[in-house]
């Protein structure tokens, strides 16, 4: 059956142009960029920690504070996402710009090894439950937001275009955590903020 396909190059390029005619796309994508944050700042927790640390199971202390995040604050997140997916991205946004710069200015004032073996843990589970209601926000905000056969593009666009971004955003921490591994949580720190403050525009797209 060949009825009705395309190019698939030029369906991917007609689907890209979703950035230019489609405001609210838009700025969602924007915003899921900025938060980022989320996911690129929790490595950076677990090498500081690590540096400050020899305890050999301290590896597994953060992938049972990242399950306990996930699975404490799932329940919380979806009955708030019902409510408004856009509120659940700025709260999440909120958690984790706080808690990274937070976590860095402490470690630029007292030095990285403030707080002990258990300051980082601890850190990166709340960062982890900021990270589930990011994750949960975004993926509920634009769910809500597009509807019908919309959906696809979107979900498809906004993909390559986070991928690709990741890709890049990656690459300038790894070259900024060559200064300072203190120096990139607060520049994520600072991305979550814009995050929080592009959600903060964001049109309420969640119905009652």
């Amino acid at each position: 059956e060949t009825d009705g396909g395309g190019n698939a190059l030029a369906e991917a390029i007609k689907s890209l142009s979703l950035l230019r005619t489609d405001a609210l796309f838009r700025n969602f994508v924007i915003t899921r960029a900025l938060l980022l944050c989320s996911a690129l700042a929790s490595p950076y927790f677990v090498v500081m920690a690590q540096k400050e640390s020899d305890i050999g199971w301290m590896l597994g202390v953060f992938l049972l504070a990242s399950s306990l995040a996930s699975s404490l604050s799932a329940s919380f997140w979806g009955w708030a996402a019902d409510t408004s997916s856009r509120r659940v991205m700025i709260r999440g946004a909120a958690m984790a710009s706080g808690i990274c710069v937070t976590v860095g200015c402490l470690a630029l004032v007292f030095g990285p090894g403030f707080g002990g073996a258990w300051f980082y843990p601890v850190a990166f589970f709340i960062l982890s439950i900021a990270h589930a209601g990011v994750r949960l926000g975004r993926k509920t905000y634009l769910v809500d937001m597009a509807g019908g056969n919309k959906r696809t593009d979107y979900t498809s666009v906004s993909n390559t275009v986070i991928g690709i971004l990741l890709l890049a955003t990656g690459g300038l921490t790894a070259a900024i955590s060559l200064i300072s591994n203190v120096a990139v949580i607060i520049v994520l720190g600072l991305m979550g903020f814009a995050g929080m403050i592009s959600a903060l525009r964001l049109d309420e797209v969640t119905e009652d």
